[in-house]
Parts: structure tokens; C-alpha cells; sequence
């Protein structure tokens, strides 16, 4: 069982989470929900013992396992020169078992007889860990969660190192689900699945026998694969706790909150009424003066027992603005290639996007979408082909990975490095993205993946580029931030060219054309095409 015990963590003076309790039993599935910003990220990784709180404690069953939403950070698993396979054995120690088998194996071909009976005793030892840890069907399990999690063209002897960020997310968490703890932590896990990925991970998770601690904005997930709800209150910074589904908690909430207005309602009307009566009884002087003094209690009983209705959840409120307009051209692609060693990404790509147009590009994880933004800005070479950028272009390019982001800066440094001379603008912009008082202080590297988002945004406000690069800008973003931001971008004057999946994203930006990866075909957008954003 997970117990966590009065919890608390401030990022500075700001406080987070504020005596934080809740258990997780064997075999219970918990979603932890709130908006960006909330903590929900910041309580995992306590949880998972990757950060430390400022007080409480968590006591963890046996074995369990966490997946950040950021794992393209996470140096360790990403390990130079490693296998797929290997990655994904070393979750159980299967690698090291299987190293000293071999070991073994070649020290017995040349062992002479004295050194012989003990050398056995070893094999004897490492066949039976073998035996321990599945290995004689470890390959048809790894392989069979990589073709569930849709990792299309990777082998279990592909080099990790080579994987793109939405494939290096996957194979975490084919790992984690290898690994299969009595204990599963994930933090947003279909933030890189397609539609067929992510209702096989519906299923697995459904069927899954030990416990599970899960933050994800993707509703039908927590409608088919949790009984229970933690929800953080963003402003009183504890946690609330409902049984059942997503929608048995909306239910609950939306019934109580509806109760709590109408008693809220009715004791405002008998306030009113006593306090007309507690007036009428003062112009009686001393002869009602205990009546008076009754009733008045009766009021200040009622004031002090008004249920407190919860605040409504902040609201970004941005526009995108253009410094200065492009020219008619702003960017040509001829004849682009690339590959890496002999594996092709892509070849004889062209196109070309003027003023005003929008261009979503459209492909299955590892298409190559991701490398072709990457070589239209030359952040990764081409093996062939030219990118023309027209007159007067400015880019804002918006990372998948959050690389454009300093971990090790605060949010203020991070923004004031776009326009230095401008404190009183840069904060105005913050503020609109929520990074408001002492959060412009918090380090970058706390953040949550939506916060992230929403710093790299800020950015591209206070940059003002005329053409928007984006890849894939709405993945860790709650639903509102997420419409919010598709209609300050649908409304935007400049130039777009996107990576998403995200079909309602899609229809804000009202895209002119779609570039179908990896065989570079141009099509005008038609809603047809959505079962292919979808399977992106």
C-alpha cells in the first residue's frame, strides 16, 4: 500500500501543497487531478522520491515505478551507446543477469577442473535468476509493449540514443510496464500516444493487477481506468478525495456545488431577514434588548456557517502579437532530405508557405515530423535540398522538448532575457500566463510540463515573430489552456507552420494546407483528414 502523510511544499514564499494525506491500496487506481499549475507534477515526483518536500511522509510498497512527463530531461534513461532491449531489461536487472550469465558461460569454456565446482555453482545460480526473471520470454513481452505503444520501426537492438522525443516517452514507459511494480506512477502518459497507442493503454491499465497513481488530462482514460479521484484545490492547496470514475466526481462536485449554492442563497435571505428584525427590535430601546442580542447571535451564527463556494480557476488571457510583417514569401523547402546512417527520414520534401498561411504537418510517431522542423531552421543539418526564408522573417520556434528552456534559470530570468530593457512589459506578459508574484521566481527545472508550455509561449509573445514554428504546443496543456490558446492562435496575423495531433488545435488554427509525413504530399485541409490527426 502507498501512504502519504501530511505532505507540504512551498517554492519559496509561494506555498504548493499544504498537508497533503491519501493512501493508495493493493490494486486501486488513483487519477490526480487539478489545473496546470496546481502541484500535481511536484506531489508525484515526492511521491516517487525524486524530489524532496518540505515536510510529511510517503511510504512506498515493494516495487513501484514512475514515468515524468518530461523525459527527454531525464539524462539516466537515455544511456549512450544502450540498446532498446537493454533499456528496457535493466527495469528488472535482467540486463546484469544476462551479462553475467555470458560472463559466466565463457569463464566455464576455459575454467580448468580445480577452478570447475565452483564456476557451476555460479552458472547454476545465474540460470536460476534467469529462470527468476522471465528471460526466456522477456524478448516477446518487450516486444509486444512496443507494438501496443505503437513504436513503429524500433527494434530491440536500436541504440536509445537515436530515438526522437516522442519515442524515448514510449519507451520509458514500455519499460515502466515491463518493470510491472505493485505500483505504477505516471505523469501524463498520452501525451505522445496516437488514438490507437493510448486505447491500448486504456486496456492494459484497465486489466492491470497491482496499484496505480496517474495524472493525465485525457478524460476517457480516467473514466475507464481509475476508481478513485485526488483532486488539488489550486487555491487551498489540499487535497480532496471522491470514489469512483471521472464522471461519478464530476457528478458528485457538480450535485454539491449546486447544493452548496442554493443553502449559500438561503442564508443570505434569512440574514437579511433577521437583520430587518434585529433593526426593528433596536427601536424598542431596553425593553427587547435580549431578544435583540439573540437574534444578532442567530446572524453571526449564519455568517460564520456560509458554505465557501471554491473560486473559479484563472483564465489565460493572451493575444500573439506581429512586430512586423514578413514579406509575401517567408519560407520555401526544396527537395529536403535526411537520414540518419542508412535509415532514410525523409526525401524530396517541398513546399512553400506565404504570408498569412497556415501548414500543419501531419505523420505517425517517427515520421520524421519533428526533423523537419528541426532542418528548416538548421537546429539539425540536411543531407540534401535547400530552406529559403523570405524578406524580413522572424521565427518563433516552440520545442517539443522544451530545449529553448534554461532548467537552471527562474521564470523572470528566463522572460527578461527576450526584452531586457523592458521589466514592466515582461512581467504584464508573465502575469498573463499565470506567473504571477513570487512564481516568476520558481526555477524553471520545478515547473510543470503545462508551465513550461505556457513559459515558452510567453516568449513568442514578447519576441512578436512573424512566423510561428510549432511542435506539438498543446501536449502538456489543460483542456481550457488549450482552447485559450488555439483562438489567440486562430486569431494570430502571422505566418504558421505546426506539428499536432490535436484536431480541435487543428480547427482554431483553420490550417490552409497539410503536409502528410513522411511522403511529402500537400493537400488542402478538409476535415476528412482528422482520422488522420487522430492516428498522428
Amino acid at each position: 500500500m502507498l501512504q502519504v502523510n501530511h505532505i507540504r511544499l512551498s517554492y519559496g514564499p509561494r506555498l504548493v501543497l499544504d498537508d497533503i494525506s491519501f493512501t493508495v491500496a493493493p490494486g486501486e487506481k488513483a487519477g490526480l487531478i487539478g489545473v496546470n499549475g496546481a502541484g500535481k507534477s511536484s506531489l508525484l515526483k515526492i511521491v516517487a522520491g525524486i524530489m524532496e518536500s518540505d515536510g510529511g511522509t510517503v511510504m512506498l510498497p515493494r516495487t513501484y515505478g514512475y514515468l515524468s512527463q518530461d523525459v527527454a530531461h531525464d539524462d539516466h534513461l537515455v544511456a549512450e551507446g544502450g540498446t532498446v532491449r537493454d533499456f528496457i531489461f535493466s527495469s528488472i536487472g535482467l540486463d546484469s543477469a544476462l551479462q553475467n550469465y555470458e560472463t559466466l558461460s565463457h569463464q566455464l569454456a576455459q575454467a580448468s577442473e580445480d577452478e570447475l565446482p565452483t564456476l557451476l555453482e555460479h552458472f547454476e545460480q545465474a540460470q536460476s535468476d534467469l529462470d527468476r526473471l522471465g528471460y526466456y520470454d522477456a524478448d516477446a513481452r518487450a516486444e509486444q509493449l512496443i507494438a501496443g505503444l505503437k513504436l513503429g520501426g524500433v527494434t530491440l537492438d536500436r541504440l536509445v540514443q537515436t530515438l526522437s522525443g516522442g519515442q524515448k516517452t514510449k519507451l520509458a514507459l514500455a519499460r515502466l510496464l515491463f518493470q510491472s511494480p505493485l505500483l505504477l506512477m505516471l505523469d501524463e502518459p498520452t501525451n505522445f500516444l496516437d488514438v490507437d497507442a493510448t486505447n491500448w493503454l486504456m486496456e492494459f491499465l484497465q486489466s492491470y493487477q497491482g496499484a496505480l497513481l496517474i495524472i493525465s488530462h485525457d478524460l476517457d482514460l480516467l473514466d475507464r481506468g481509475i476508481n478513485k479521484v485526488l483532486r488539488l484545490n489550486e487555491f487551498t492547496h489540499k487535497l480532496e478525495e471522491y470514489r469512483g470514475t471521472y464522471s461519478n466526481y464530476l457528478t458528485v462536485t457538480g450535485d454539491a456545488l449546486a447544493l452548496m449554492e442554493r443553502t449559500k442563497a438561503q442564508q443570505e435571505r434569512d440574514i437579511a431577514r433577521l437583520r430587518k428584525t434585529s433593526e426593528k427590535l433596536r427601536g424598542y430601546g431596553a425593553t427587547r434588548v435580549s431578544q435583540r442580542i439573540a437574534v444578532d447571535k442567530r446572524i453571526a451564527s449564519l455568517e460564520g456557517s456560509k458554505p465557501q463556494l471554491p473560486q473559479n480557476s484563472r483564465k489565460i488571457k493572451i493575444d500573439f502579437p506581429v512586430r512586423q510583417q514578413s514579406g509575401l514569401l517567408v519560407i520555401r523547402a526544396d527537395k529536403l532530405a535526411k537520414r540518419y546512417g542508412t535509415k532514410e527520414i525523409f526525401h524530396n520534401i517541398n513546399f512553400q508557405v506565404e504570408r498569412g498561411q497556415r501548414l500543419v504537418i501531419v505523420g505517425l510517431n517517427g515520421a520524421g515530423k519533428t526533423t523537419l522542423l528541426r532542418t528548416m531552421l538548421g537546429v539539425t543539418p540536411l543531407n540534401s535540398g535547400n530552406v529559403i526564408l523570405g524578406d524580413r522573417v522572424h521565427v518563433g520556434y516552440y520545442a517539443q522538448e522544451n530545449e529553448g528552456l534554461d532548467y537552471e534559470h527562474t521564470v523572470l530570468q528566463e522572460a527578461s532575457e527576450i526584452l531586457p530593457e523592458d521589466s514592466k512589459r515582461v512581467r504584464s506578459v508573465l502575469g498573463r500566463f499565470l506567473f504571477t508574484g513570487d512564481r516568476v521566481f520558481q526555477r524553471i527545472g520545478t515547473l510543470s510540463g503545462g508551465e513550461k508550455t505556457r513559459l515558452a509561449l510567453a516568449k513568442m509573445v514578447l519576441l512578436g515573430p512573424n512566423l510561428l514554428v510549432l511542435d506539438e504546443p498543446t501536449t502538456h496543456l489543460d483542456a481550457m489552456s488549450r482552447t485559450i490558446i488555439g483562438e489567440a492562435l486562430g486569431n494570430y496575423n502571422g505566418t504558421i507552420v505546426s506539428v499536432t495531433h490535436d484536431i480541435e488545435f487543428v480547427r482554431h488554427l483553420k490550417p490552409t494546407t497539410l503536409l502528410l509525413m513522411p511522403e511529402g504530399k500537400i493537400v488542402s485541409y478538409d476535415t476528412k483528414y482528422d482520422i488522420m490527426l487522430e492516428r498522428a
